[in-house]
């Protein structure tokens, strides 16, 4: 069960590398709005992967897995946090394009969850 997840993270990273690449064309502004909407997601989807190794004992069996997704989720907010700093919400369509950048992120995610 595992290999196959540790496979499927290869595709969504690809692929939101893209998103960031292509809104960087529309300038600072977009690719920080980009920035903001892809970590709001993966924040988001580390939570639930937290609560779910909670739930199952406490988190003491998966204490370290626990401590790296902590890691990596406290390092995506702090991207977040730096994109609202640089202004994304000024991006022009701000609701618009990070709707659909985050709509975009969840459908990998959820493919990946399947491969």
């Amino acid at each position: 069960m595992l290999k196959s997840r540790e496979l499927s993270v290869y595709k969504p990273g690809q692929l939101i590398s893209f998103v960031k690449h292509g809104t960087a064309l529309l300038g600072e502004k977009a690719a920080m709005a980009c920035t903001v909407a892809v970590e709001t997601v993966i924040t988001d989807h580390y939570n639930s992967q937290l609560r779910e190794l909670i739930s199952l004992d406490g988190g003491k069996e998966h204490q370290d897995l626990i401590d790296t997704i902590s890691k990596f989720r406290d390092e995506e907010m702090e991207h977040h946090d730096i994109g609202i700093e640089h202004d994304a919400e000024q991006a022009p369509a701000y609701k618009l394009l990070t709707s659909v950048i985050k709509t975009g992120c969840k459908a990998a995610i959820f493919l990946s969850e399947r491969i």
